[in-house]
């Protein structure tokens, strides 16, 4: 009797989650048919530097950078600029994901626009310790996807921007 009544309660909690997945507004699995937005539409540009990594704290451990140097260290960081100031009208608000599905960024579109996607040390981004991948979506008022923009860095350091190859970090 405890063996069914577990399973029963189970199985209710799988439809749940199921359930959930399929009805979730956001879901990127239904965003995966939107079209890139033209290259002609939209400006980058590569804010390459070089910032200085502050050492872990004592306090915790890190199984990531278990033969890492205690001390600070100055390592490339990337920043891209994003400039959208040819935008329609009907362009209404700018979403920003990264390869896990949560939403970076969530915000109206006010002209002009222009958006600073902070990407993080590059060595981080070519090793998979932080996200590699992002994707700007755009919507219109009626919560209808338009457009969007897909940045990944491959684990060979190659930069893509909705599949085309725009260099090596």
């Amino acid at each position: 009797m405890c063996i069914l009544t577990l399973r029963n309660a189970l199985m209710r909690h799988l439809k749940i989650l199921i359930l959930l997945l399929f009805l979730r507004p956001d879901c990127t699995m239904s965003q995966d048919k939107v079209p890139y937005e033209p290259k002609e539409n939209f400006g980058f540009e590569l804010d390459y530097t070089f910032k200085t990594r502050s050492a872990p704290s004592i306090d915790k451990v890190s199984f990531v950078e278990s033969n890492a140097p205690r001390g600070s260290q100055v390592l490339p960081y990337l920043k891209i600029k994003f400039d959208f100031s040819d935008f329609e009208i009907r362009y209404y608000r700018l979403k920003v994901y990264n390869n896990v599905g949560i939403v970076i960024k969530n915000r109206k579109i006010k002209r002009p626009v222009s958006y600073t996607l902070d990407m993080g040390f590059s060595d981080d981004l070519k090793d998979r310790v932080t996200s590699h991948k992002y994707s700007i979506y755009f919507y219109e008022k009626s919560k209808q996807p338009i457009s969007k923009i897909d940045i990944e860095v491959a684990e060979n350091g190659d930069l893509f921007l909705n599949g085309e190859f725009h260099g090596r970090i």
